[in-house]
C-alpha cells in the first residue's frame, strides 16, 4: 500500500511540474515595429538602380545579335554587382550604427544603476 501511495504521489508531482512547466509565462521582448524605419529617403530598389535584364537572341546565327547579347549580360552583371556591393557597405554601416546605439544604450543603464546603487539608502 505505502509502495502505491508513493508511485501515486511521485505521479500527481510529475504531472503538476508538468502543468507548471506547461503554463509558466515566458519572457516576451517588446515586438519591433514593422514601419519604424531612420531612412530619410527611399532606399534604391533593385529594378530602379539596374537596367532591364537582357532578352536573348532566337539563336546562335544571328552574330551580330549574339554580340549584343553577351555585352548586355556583362553590362547587366556589373551593374547588379555594384548595387550589391553598396549594399553590402550601406548594411554594414547600419550594423555599426547599430551597434553604436547598443553600447550606448547598454553604458547608460549602467550608469543609471550604478547612481541608484550608489545613493541606495541603507
Amino acid at each position: 500500500m505505502k509502495k502505491r501511495f508513493a508511485v501515486l504521489f511521485c505521479a500527481v508531482l510529475f504531472v503538476a511540474s508538468l502543468a507548471g512547466t506547461a503554463f509558466a509565462e515566458e519572457k516576451q521582448e517588446a515586438p519591433v515595429d514593422p514601419n519604424a524605419t531612420n531612412l530619410t529617403a527611399s532606399y534604391p530598389v533593385l529594378d530602379e538602380a539596374v537596367p532591364v535584364m537582357p532578352l536573348r537572341p532566337e539563336s546562335l546565327k544571328e552574330a551580330k545579335a549574339v554580340t549584343a547579347y553577351i555585352a548586355a549580360v556583362d553590362s547587366y552583371l556589373k551593374s547588379v554587382q555594384t548595387y550589391i556591393d553598396g549594399t553590402t557597405n550601406d548594411l554594414n554601416k547600419i550594423i555599426d550604427q547599430r551597434n553604436k546605439a547598443i553600447a550606448n544604450a547598454n553604458k547608460v543603464v549602467e550608469e543609471y544603476n550604478a547612481f541608484f546603487e550608489a545613493n541606495k539608502q541603507k
